[in-house]
């Protein structure tokens, strides 16, 4: 098998690229690429998976984690909630804690907390409610730091799908 590179384009501006595989001979638009309904995911991948303190063997730091850990992608685990927390100085935050909560401002019944990892990463296998239930982020920094919250709730763990770029949030 041959690797190939596909693209997506938008008004002739490369966006994303897409590592698709598959025989040579090919057409890269028939090849399912992770998200579409036809990406066949190996059983094997389907395993608990959950951030901690002092580990750093996750990557992709600001990306959605999303893309491949979920039904029809290749990561291990599917994930019910992932993202990466960023600091003050702009760059990924290790060791601090991503709660979910049943109230805003870090009040309400936790649902569940997750590790940052030193990649500044967290994410969880554990179930969830979403898209049901509707919770509320809180992010706590290590030690006496800073935290960070969202005022309305959320019926998505996809955390890097809208905090990305300027729509970062940091703990400070």
């Amino acid at each position: 098998m041959k690797a190939r590179i596909a693209s997506i384009w938008f008004a002739g501006l490369l966006l994303v690229p897409l590592a698709a595989c598959g025989p040579a001979d090919e057409d890269p638009e028939d090849v399912p690429v992770p998200g579409d309904p036809q990406f066949v995911r190996d059983p094997a991948l389907d395993v608990d998976n959950i951030s901690a303190h002092g580990e750093a063997r996750s990557h992709n730091m600001g990306l959605n984690c999303m893309n491949c850990h979920q039904a029809h992608g290749p990561g291990k685990g599917r994930f019910t909630a992932a993202g990466t927390a960023i600091g003050p100085a702009g760059v990924p935050l290790a060791g601090g804690t991503v709660e979910l909560r049943t109230a805003p401002n870090g009040q309400g019944d936790l649902v569940i907390a997750v590790e940052i990892d030193d990649n500044g990463n967290f994410f969880t296998t554990e179930p969830l409610p979403f898209p049901d239930e509707s919770l509320f982020p809180f992010v706590r920094a290590p030690g006496a730091g800073g935290t960070a919250f969202m005022p309305f709730p959320t019926i998505s763990g996809a955390c890097n799908v809208c905090h990305v770029g300027a729509q970062r949030v940091r703990v400070e």
